[in-house]
């Protein structure tokens, strides 16, 4: 399900209560919510524009690593990729704070890019379950932002989705490979391709089943990728954070990233092994 921000909405930066009870209910039940054009255009461009460049010195060093012409690749804590119309983007945090409660923390800042010829991922969760014997499906404790740099569409490589319930089912989240019986299930249960404008936003459950599908045009298809978890639990990655970098941020930018590497110097994409 997508959203599309009432006038109000962009102006004041603030989602209405009843949006934010939508999304909130949306992301508990079906294990996602989108919101439509979110960033301008402008900060797209902006975004997109270092990103790019970033992108095939990565790829020329490193390679792809997450299937064919495809890759993650984490992103270094400076401008503009360390923008806090990214991340502390105030329209995501209205939902994401409902959901996680006080404290709240990023321990993510990546990216998720589909080439020309890159093929289907497998059927895969983000993490495995916290407790996988306990047999019943916890609450939400960690979710992922993602933001597309491009308008996603059925022949660019749009994430495949299965909402309704993957997400809870203690079951089907034991692994991060869905394979086996759980496989043969992913085939004939709904799913859906995440169709969106360049700049949206997605908020989703990091266990629901989802997958990267084909890019067949001849431009890169990337998300931003973000990682926000309740303060007690810190899966993700260590991001580095200068110190002049961190004390220039906002109280919400601070408070976000506060268990970080603060005081050590910006990592760059190829430097993580």
């Amino acid at each position: 399900m997508f959203i599309t921000l009432t006038e109000e909405e962009r102006r004041s930066g603030k989602l209405s209560e009843s949006t934010i009870e939508t999304a909130v209910e949306q992301v508990r039940k079906n294990g996602y919510i989108g919101f439509e054009k979110v960033l301008t255009d402008e900060q797209v461009k902006e975004f997109k524009s270092a990103f790019d460049p970033l992108f095939a010195e990565y790829t020329s060093r490193k390679g792809f690593n997450t299937g064919t012409n495809r890759a993650q690749m984490f992103l270094p804590f400076e401008a503009p990729y360390s923008s806090e119309y990214v991340i502390a983007n105030p329209i995501a945090l209205d939902v994401i704070d409902k959901l996680l409660g006080h404290g709240v923390r990023c321990t993510y800042l990546a990216s998720d890019t589909a080439g020309p010829g890159s093929d289907y991922q497998n059927v895969h969760s983000d993490l495995p379950p916290l407790f996988p014997d306990l047999g019943v499906g916890l609450p939400v404790y960690s979710l992922v932002l993602n933001i597309p740099l491009v308008d996603v569409h059925e022949e660019n490589g749009p994430l495949e989705i299965w909402p309704g319930g993957t997400h809870l089912d203690p079951d089907s989240t034991k692994q991060t490979s869905i394979d086996g019986e759980m496989l043969r299930a992913a085939k004939t249960m709904y799913s859906e391709k995440v169709f969106m404008p360049a700049g949206s936003m997605v908020i989703r459950d990091i266990r629901m089943w989802h997958r990267g599908t084909p890019n067949r045009t001849d431009q890169n298809r990337t998300n931003i990728a973000l990682i926000y978890n309740m303060e007690w639990y810190g899966g993700g990655a260590t991001i580095q954070i200068p110190e002049e970098t961190y004390e220039q941020l906002s109280e919400r930018g601070k408070q976000l990233f506060r268990f970080e590497k603060i005081g050590s110097p910006v990592k760059q994409p190829w430097d993580w092994s």
